[in-house]
């Protein structure tokens, strides 16, 4: 697996990373300005090519030429997913933000931890921390912006938590994977140099997390701390099938599939007051980004095997 920790692109997005939490520090606002650029301009270079692929993806996990009718079903089981985790999200919206929120957790984790050497129920335990800290660090310190978004998303059900409390809870979470990572040098799952690196991650994602404002430090380490890293790997896990593959074609590969994205957007968007009332773009791009990373998150974790 390809780690951004081990080669020439760590220092920058290190260095990315720190200057928006430094810019948020001194002229929030001007964040503010840059938010929807920012979110268009990453999600549309990286976010969704990261998952445009998965039928690539698909094809190297078996292995063997597909037939026709094996390329009919994945595209049926592919669309099916989300479409179906679309209706949980019409009927039930409560259990499709908890199921968002879970499984995006695990995926975020698996995609930092993919290295990590240990039993399958640690790892589990290390995903979902260290998954639910980059979460978190987006939707509960900024809970006064985060709490309208979910209380579209979800109606009248959501309990009135008070910023104060889910700001706590997120100090706890960081503490709790500060703790998590160095109990993993003691018991020998990772050597001192992934323990002084995973440390600083910590401290650099928490910073710029922190000081920034929701949409800029979720799109930040969505594009550069995951989706970057995810699309880097799966070019490698390519090549085992396809020596000459390259950046420049796993883009090629992408590009119809993220225009296909894009038009799913657009139309969901157009018919959102016919489907999700009272609900803003941003709420509606989220119930998107959960749809279609159903299928991708399965895909991903056959990939890791």
């Amino acid at each position: 697996m390809i780690d951004i920790r081990n080669n020439n692109l760590y220092v920058p997005i290190i260095a990315i990373t720190l200057a928006f939490g430094i810019l948020g520090w001194w002229q929030f606002d001007v964040l503010r300005l840059l938010e929807y650029p920012l979110l268009v301009t990453l999600v549309l270079l990286v976010g969704l090519p990261h998952g445009a692929t998965d039928f690539l993806l698909f094809q190297r996990i078996i292995g063997v030429q597909l037939t026709r009718n094996q390329v009919f079903r994945f595209f049926i089981y592919y669309l099916g997913a989300v479409l179906g985790y679309l209706l949980v999200w019409l009927f039930f919206p409560v259990l499709a933000l908890i199921l968002f929120l879970g499984f995006s957790a695990y995926h975020f984790g698996q995609s930092n931890w993919h290295y990590l050497k240990a039993p399958r129920w640690l790892s589990s335990i290390v995903y979902m921390v260290w998954g639910a800290f980059a979460l978190g660090g987006a939707i509960l310190w900024h809970w006064e912006e985060s709490s309208i978004v979910i209380h579209q998303l979800i109606g009248s059900n959501m309990p009135a938590w008070s910023a104060v409390t889910m700001g706590t809870i997120q100090w706890v979470l960081l503490l709790i994977t500060f703790l998590l990572t160095i109990s993993l040098r003691l018991l020998s799952n990772i050597g001192h140099h992934n323990l002084v690196r995973e440390v600083l991650n910590l401290g650099v994602l928490a910073f710029m997390l922190y000081f920034t404002p929701l949409l800029v430090g979720f799109t930040l380490y969505f594009t550069l701390w995951h989706s970057l890293e995810s699309m880097l790997n799966q070019v490698k896990f390519f090549k085992g099938k396809w020596p000459s593959f390259t950046l420049v074609q796993y883009y090629r590969q992408a590009t119809p599939y993220t225009v296909l994205a894009v038009i799913g957007l657009i139309g969901l968007i157009g018919c959102h007051s016919l489907l999700f009332t009272n609900v803003s773009l941003i709420s509606i791009f989220l119930i998107f980004i959960s749809c279609v990373t159903l299928p991708h998150l399965f895909l991903i974790e056959e990939s890791f095997k």
